[in-house]
């Protein structure tokens, strides 16, 4: 019989006393959660409600309302590409974003974006199609676009991705940016007839052809979002993965994208994490699109830069009736170079509360959608060239109706009109903003109370336009403008 020494049963006692210690040690720690963000470009709602005028068939983002939670009162930062695109990455108010603030301006390096400490932290990090943009990245000092370095697909980007790393893709669609190709809706089977036309809008035609047109990009963004679902749910990372549905500013017609008005600037948003949050749900707390680099910093388990105004959906995601923001801020500045003098812009900033939309214009006395041309302009002409006549609005058929035909003169002052210092909108009663309660003396206690509440978050948070108003500092950035975005050489509004 083997005689086992007193050492050897305490070694042995020790080394099983150790076993459990070692297990727990050799289990993996939690996977990170993948992230992905789908930016459709130009994709808003057309006023307070969350209707779609197109009426167009979204049968996954429909999925992605039913299966994750839906958020009815989203606001971008800024309507304006360039401006809310950054406002999202660096989850910092527009007028903090300097030369970023504008279109095609530049987003500097020394502003902290959620791509690149996701990247610092391990995170494969990627994008394809339109990322931040347009701007200039030379401007700025950067190699690389701020959405993460661009992938020709996202298959392409997952082949490259590190084994068992956790990934963060920014998905840029295309649709539903104008141009549109016209007659694409009819073409398609969309019937004009069938679609809405908000009452801001002339229903003509012309206008109901160019809604459907819209509709016609807006299912084809449909399908490209099914085809990054499938391949999650192909690869079995659907249920580990946060996904982002949204639009970086208003649709592109008058009186909507470059303005604070809500079709401006309210836009869809619906987020699913099948594994982690509860579908089926709504919520309608104010939440701005920079709250989603909180969200993801948040869900990577990183702290948030100090610089960040964003706060993370997480508790709201949870429980959509959490409290989250009683507030929401926009910002406009310069959109496109289209007044007299170059580089100015048309500054305003508004405040979004549960029950009211205040606007502040800081130079009334300026065209809000950019000069106005004092000749005769052709209706071909303004469909094709956005520098035929008020620049700030995209060139189309609707454009050209307000622009050019004098029966629809109401549209074109509603569009294009200069604006008093402050708006006030019921949305509740006024979907569509089109009754200015600001001039109301029964309404004067409440301008005056959101207007100090807006300007005080402003100065707090650091706005040039309320710490030096003379000062104009964002018309002063130059514009880093190509292409169709450059202010012709011979423009003028003679």
């Amino acid at each position: 019989m083997m005689r086992i020494s007193r050492r050897s049963a305490v070694g042995a006692m020790s080394a099983f006393a150790l076993a459990p210690a070692l297990l727990r040690a050799e289990t993996p720690p939690p996977r990170r959660p993948n992230i992905v963000l789908l930016m459709a470009d130009d994709w808003g709602w057309a006023g307070a409600q969350c209707l779609d005028p197109s009426k167009a068939r979204m049968p996954n983002f429909a999925r992605f309302r039913r299966e994750g939670v839906n958020f009815t009162n989203a606001f971008a930062a800024a309507p304006s590409c360039t401006a809310s695109r950054g406002a999202v990455l660096s989850g910092q108010w527009p007028w903090r974003l300097r030369e970023g603030a504008n279109l095609q301006g530049s987003l500097p390096r020394d502003i902290p974006l959620y791509t690149e400490i996701l990247a610092n932290a391990g995170y494969h990090v990627g994008s394809m199609r339109k990322g931040w943009a347009p701007g200039s990245l030379e401007a700025a000092g950067r190699t690389q676009n701020p959405a993460g370095r661009a992938y020709a697909s996202f298959d392409a980007f997952l082949s490259e991705r590190p084994k068992d790393a956790a990934f963060c893709f920014w998905f840029g669609a295309e649709d539903p940016h104008r141009p549109f190709e016209k007659g694409s809706g009819t073409a398609s089977g969309i019937d004009p007839a069938s679609v809405d036309v908000p009452p801001y809008l002339p229903d003509s035609p012309a206008v109901r052809s160019d809604i459907a047109d819209y509709r016609y990009c807006l299912e084809r963004l449909d399908r490209d979002l099914g085809d990054l679902v499938a391949r999650l749910d192909r690869d079995g990372e659907l249920d580990n993965t946060l996904i982002v549905v949204t639009g970086d500013n208003g649709w592109a017609f008058p009186r909507a994208k470059a303005t604070l008005f809500h079709a401006g600037w309210h836009v869809p948003l619906a987020v699913m994490w099948k594994g982690e949050v509860r579908g089926g749900r709504e919520s309608a707390a104010l939440v701005s699109l920079i709250d989603l680099a909180a969200t993801f910093l948040d869900v990577a388990g990183i702290a948030l830069p100090q610089q960040m105004n964003a706060k993370s959906l997480m508790p709201v995601l949870r429980n959509p009736r959490a409290p989250h923001r009683p507030f929401v801020l926009g910002a406009t500045e310069r959109h496109m170079n289209g007044r007299a003098v170059p580089g100015q812009g048309y500054p305003a900033r508004a405040l979004r509360t549960q029950h009211h939309l205040f606007i502040h214009n800081f130079r009334p006395d300026r065209w809000p959608a950019g000069d106005p041309q004092r000749t005769v302009i052709d209706a071909h002409r303004v469909e094709d060239d956005i520098w035929a006549a008020f620049a700030d609005i995209d060139k189309g058929p609707a454009k050209a109706e307000i622009a050019t035909r004098p029966e629809f003169l109401r549209y074109r002052e509603l569009a294009t009109g200069k604006r008093p210092q402050r708006m006030l909108f019921d949305p509740a009663r006024d979907p569509f903003d089109l009754r200015n309660l600001a001039a109301d003396p029964r309404h004067a206690r409440m301008v005056g109370k959101l207007e100090a509440r807006l300007f005080s978050e402003l100065a707090a948070t650091g706005d040039p336009r309320v710490l030096d108003p003379v000062g104009d500092v964002f018309d002063g950035y130059r514009p880093n403008a190509s292409g169709a975005f450059a202010r012709p050489a011979d423009w003028s509004t003679s």
